[in-house]
């Protein structure tokens, strides 16, 4: 497999192409979501949002409590206690 670096923007068009084509209807919407997400963030904020986040996260106590969290996550999803996720009508996240 080539090294995910080197790849052309068609072929990263083309593996997108690929996974939409595979995925059902709604697993489609979410991604386009996400996509409009991405390109709302400018490169600016973006590099200064992950300096945020990179400062935020090598303190201990913040990850502690992200360890905590997927835990609970975690525990919710197999006790059966996780929210669903609907896609509503202008193909955002929302709560079911």
């Amino acid at each position: 497999m080539k090294d995910e670096l080197a790849l052309t923007i068609d072929e990263f068009e083309e593996r997108l192409v690929g996974i939409v084509r595979r995925l059902p209807p709604e697993r489609v919407m979410q991604l386009v979501d996400f996509a409009r997400f991405l390109e709302a963030e400018s490169e600016e904020d973006t590099e200064a949002g992950q300096a945020d986040w990179d400062d935020l996260l090598a303190k201990p106590e913040a990850r502690r409590k992200l360890r905590e969290m997927a835990h609970e996550a975690l525990d919710d999803y197999h006790g059966d206690q996780a929210a669903d996720i609907k896609i509503t009508e202008d193909g955002r996240l929302a709560p079911a």
